[in-house]
């Protein structure tokens, strides 16, 4: 209810609802930002893509839903780090010769290069899976929403979304397998 409230406020161009916003969803589009990242992004990156995601709230304020502002939020967050992404890679280069060099966290070009290939299966598994197992899979691992919560955002039994995720994670499982990531 108060998240609500602040919605209607921040609608109706109270800047104030937007400070308390910023205070009170911080820590969630930093976390959607950084899970999103995958280790991909400098901190100076991810400090950036949460300021610009409430900016871009409050640009669009008004085609925010009253009920939606959480999930309004973290679709933001979720597009500027994808988009961020995709102009990393489309500029990212790695020579052979930098194959031995360490990164400044200790992990390894190739480790790195193991890492992208992974997520990149992940989601184009994720996408195989199909609605509505996609979904539930993403709420549950991803935003870190229990079946219960699940089950009230999608309408659906929470057993019936406790015996989704297991399905879903054996096709994903089947999934990687098939590529060869999953031994």
């Amino acid at each position: 209810m108060e998240t609500e409230k602040l919605a209607f406020r921040l609608v109706n161009d109270d800047e104030s609802a937007l400070a308390e916003i910023i205070d009170r969803f911080t820590p969630l589009v930093s976390t959607v930002i950084y899970n999103m990242a995958n280790g991909s992004l400098s901190t100076a990156d991810l400090e950036e893509l949460t300021s610009d995601t409430f900016v871009t709230l409050w640009y669009h304020r008004k085609q925010v839903q009253i009920d939606k502002l959480k999930g309004f939020l973290c679709c933001i967050a979720k597009n500027k780090a994808r988009d961020r992404l995709k102009s990393v890679r489309r500029h990212a280069t790695v020579s052979i010769e930098d194959e031995d060099m360490d990164f400044e966290d200790g992990m390894m070009v190739s480790e790195e290069i193991e890492n992208k290939l992974v997520t990149e299966a992940l989601y184009k598994a994720l996408e195989e899976i199909g609605e509505p197992d996609r979904e539930i899979i993403i709420r549950h691992y991803y935003y870190y929403q229990s079946s219960t919560e699940i089950s009230e955002k999608i309408g659906m039994k929470s057993e019936t979304v406790k015996s989704r995720i297991k399905r879903a994670r054996e096709k994903l499982k089947a999934l990687l397998s098939e590529r060869g990531f999953v031994r």
